[in-house]
């Protein structure tokens, strides 16, 4: 009983030895408040958005990646969509066997397996930096910085983008994992865990969104390679209310059709 006293009493005090310097300091001087007064930086931002769909963190496949718990090199956004929509069905098949990557072909998946808690956490990354750059690109935001009309523009055409990378996300998560959290960029930033949203909830918010933005993003093919113009809306569009009976019991049939005639329409 004596020895297990003094173990306590030890770990207290290293706790209490731990906690002395209240005033800490970023380590980095990257803060908000100084990168965000360069107009270069929500481009910079913008593009890591993007990048988050197919890069893993800012050194490659093994250094400082962007979510932990799974190999980076395996933890892509793509790469992990791709199993998890193809793997389980006759389409693919995995000749190696890498970790549970088998639990796919087998269908016997479950909340541990790290491709799908890496999906899940990527999924929710995306959405996560999002939010973010939506917070700090406000047009309070950008007016307390003294920027002029020509960057405000600019950087309203890049909110359009990061809505729909947002909405891309969404919908992925909904796809696969239906009951999901659901937070934006309105939520405090860290003050509680995000509540709990339902399909339709959801559903409806993809929908909003991309019907909100539809009109602001560059026509078909006028924007540049790989960034997100109308016709990519239409189509996540199209996507969503595909399935919508799926989702949220209802038949969309018709709304899908016609966003499915504007991609063939436009030509791209």
């Amino acid at each position: 009983m004596k020895k297990y006293s003094k173990i306590v009493l030890m770990l207290i005090g290293t706790v209490l030895s731990a906690c002395t310097d209240l005033e800490l300091s970023p380590q980095s001087e990257a803060v908000p408040d100084v990168v965000f007064q360069d107009p270069g930086s929500y481009r910079q931002f913008l593009a890591k958005i993007y990048a988050g769909l197919a890069t893993t963190g800012q050194q490659g496949p093994a250094g400082s990646a962007d979510i932990q718990g799974i190999d980076e090199g395996v933890s892509s956004y793509t790469r992990m969509l791709f199993y998890a929509e193809e793997l389980p069905t006759e389409t693919a098949q995995v000749g190696w066997n890498d970790q549970t990557i088998k639990d796919f072909a087998f269908h016997t998946w479950n909340s541990d397996d790290p491709f799908i808690t890496g999906l899940y956490y990527r999924l929710f990354y995306q959405v996560t930096i999002a939010n973010e750059f939506l917070r700090e690109s406000t047009e309070g935001k950008l007016d307390s910085r003294g920027f002029n009309d020509e960057v405000k523009t600019e950087v309203a055409a890049y909110r359009t983008e990061a809505r729909f990378v947002r909405a891309l996300a969404y919908w992925h998560a909904l796809d696969l994992f239906r009951n999901i959290p659901f937070f934006t960029e309105e939520d405090a930033l860290g003050a509680e865990a995000p509540a709990q949203g339902t399909p339709q909830e959801v559903f409806n918010f993809i929908e909003s969104e991309l019907l909100a933005i539809e009109n602001a993003l560059p026509g078909p093919g006028e924007n540049e390679y790989a960034r997100a113009d109308r016709a990519a809306a239409w189509t996540l569009l199209a996507k969503l209310y595909l399935n919508a009976e799926v989702y949220v019991g209802q038949n969309r049939y018709s709304d899908c059709l016609n966003y499915c005639s504007k991609i063939i329409d436009s030509g791209v």
